[in-house]
């Protein structure tokens, strides 16, 4: 029992160590980080598949961020909550944000959750 108490103090103090070092963010920070690199979620690689793909700040969104081009190469992050869209990096230009499911096609199957 003593061992188990100890340990339960140690967690304690080391979280303890962590909020007061800024290591955790508050919840509106920390959904803003999310937001922004999706933290914990695997990515996949890809490619577009059309030329001037548009690359938007949200699904179906009106402000084009960029355009994708065939062949050209992207680091997917992950779905929207219906998948019919992604969250993706594309390399040239560094440009970041949505892209319809239908233009992209994946050179890898590894995991890739939800945003």
């Amino acid at each position: 029992m003593l061992r188990i108490a100890n340990r339960v103090a140690v967690v304690a103090a080391a979280m303890g160590a962590m909020l007061t070092s800024g290591a955790m963010v508050s919840t509106a920070e920390s959904a803003s980080a999310a937001q922004r690199s999706h933290i914990g979620v695997q990515s996949r690689a890809g490619y577009f598949l059309g030329d001037g793909i548009n690359i938007r700040n949200a699904p179906n969104g009106p402000i084009i961020l960029g355009k994708g081009y065939r062949g050209e190469t992207f680091t997917a992050h992950c779905w929207n909550g219906n998948g019919l869209w992604i969250y993706l990096t594309a390399h040239r230009g560094n440009v970041t944000g949505w892209v319809s499911v239908s233009w992209v096609f994946y050179t890898n199957n590894g995991p890739m959750g939800y945003c």
